[in-house]
């Protein structure tokens, strides 16, 4: 997403113009939106997405740390439209996507494994020490033989 495309969504959900010289709340919590859009969704330095409004680097960082924060909080209608904006998979460039979603994976994958270990380690840990020394060759018959047991003890 470019810092065009940010600017321009922006100010069609706000109807405002982020460019105009104006210290009007509306204006100062449009700007903070494209300010934290723009690093959130974009590579580019805090003096760049400044050069865009032709603002410093300061006014960036302040709209970020300070303004940002404050609207969040006092705000709600602000902040939806900063959701709105940013959590919009049509917006996500495809590989930033793709990388979340490989992370949210290994994740998960990270999360199943631990539990079922956990599960395995607490309630049965006896029998698969028992079941881990069974050689390969045998594990055949050691499953009909754990699968007649358990047929045994349920009746």
């Amino acid at each position: 997403m470019t810092t065009q495309q940010i600017k321009q969504l922006i100010e069609t959900e706000l109807n405002i113009e982020i460019n105009a010289k104006s210290r009007k709340r509306k204006n100062v919590y449009a700007r903070a939106i494209y300010f934290k859009i723009c690093r959130d969704r974009t590579h580019l330095s805090l003096k760049e997405i400044g050069d865009t409004l032709k603002l410093n680097h300061a006014t960036v960082l302040h709209g970020i740390k300070n303004v940002f924060p404050t609207f969040e909080r006092y705000n709600p209608e602000y902040i939806e439209v900063y959701r709105k904006i940013k959590n919009s998979d049509e917006y996500i460039p495809v590989e930033d996507r793709y990388n979340t979603l490989k992370e949210d994976y290994y994740k998960l994958q990270s999360k199943y494994d631990s539990i079922k270990d956990a599960k395995t380690r607490k309630e049965y840990n006896s029998l698969v020490k028992i079941i881990k020394e069974i050689p390969e060759e045998k594990l055949d018959i050691a499953n009909l033989r754990i699968d007649a047991m358990v047929r045994m003890l349920k009746t």
